[in-house]
């Protein structure tokens, strides 16, 4: 079985307080690459443990992982808040960018992450659509195809030539769900933004999941604190603790580990 993603030694660092270095030459620097988008050399982590304890700037949300997601997995991402989930899933979807380490994904992604993201407020939700679909690399008569069948799904047929800006948190939801379930891709990540949506939608949403999990050649990323879906659409699981991955292995034994760990 082919590979979906591989992550390799990775790294993600936060500065913590304060966004300025305190120090002009390293402003510049930092703000100077950015234009440029290279790496700030003013973020490279120092790999020493004890510095790093001794460093109060600065915060590792990830920290040294390797993980090799398989073609086709339906992958459960487990841990308490803070663990460093949603990041992972962030820096898989192009959201946000690792601070060092490589990351190789094989396939197309699509992500219902955080409320909004991946959306421009200004613009209706049929155009965002066809936005989300254009920077993923669809062409526009494939979007063409696609798109009653998301607005239908979505159920915002009244709502969908109204800006985003003044859609609810569960509209978004509805849109960017069916957006990210419709639209063909390789890999969804999905993260636990489900349960700001109504029953009705949420119902049908995870009729939708279980669909998905049942194409062998889909990946999909799953973050829940629900066990019972977990378990439902999950066949492994990985543990993050703290920016690092403890566990990685079966549902059962994921969560009866993780269980233990709370």
């Amino acid at each position: 079985m082919s590979s979906a993603i591989e992550v390799i030694n990775l790294y993600k660092q936060y500065s913590l307080g304060v966004i300025s270095y305190k120090n002009i030459k390293k402003d510049l620097q930092s703000f100077y690459s950015k234009l440029r988008g290279l790496e700030d050399p003013n973020s490279v982590i120092n790999f020493d443990d004890d510095q790093l304890k001794k460093n109060q700037d600065y915060i590792l949300a990830l920290k040294n992982i390797n993980i090799n997601f398989k073609e086709g997995g339906k992958i459960g991402v487990l841990g308490k808040n803070g663990s460093g989930k949603s990041t992972l899933l962030k820096i898989i979807s192009r959201v946000t960018s690792p601070t060092a380490g490589n990351l190789k994904i094989y396939g197309s992604v699509r992500s219902l992450l955080e409320v909004g993201v991946g959306f421009h407020p200004e613009l209706t939700g049929l155009e965002n659509i066809y936005l989300s679909g254009s920077v993923s690399g669809e062409k526009k008569k494939d979007i063409d195809k696609c798109k009653d069948e998301i607005i239908s799904f979505s159920g915002l047929d009244k709502y969908i030539n109204t800006p985003v800006k003044r859609y609810s948190s569960g509209m978004i939801v509805k849109l960017g769900f069916s957006v990210a379930t419709i639209l063909d891709s390789d890999i969804i990540l999905v993260d636990e933004v489900l349960a700001i949506a109504d029953y009705e939608f949420r119902e049908k949403a995870l009729k939708k999941m279980k669909e998905i999990s049942n194409n062998k050649l889909k990946t999909i990323l799953f973050v829940s604190h629900n066990m019972d879906m977990i378990k439902t659409f999950c066949d492994e699981c990985i543990v993050l603790d703290n920016g690092e991955l403890i566990f990685q292995g079966n549902s059962d034994k994921a969560i009866e580990f993780y269980s233990k760990k709370k």
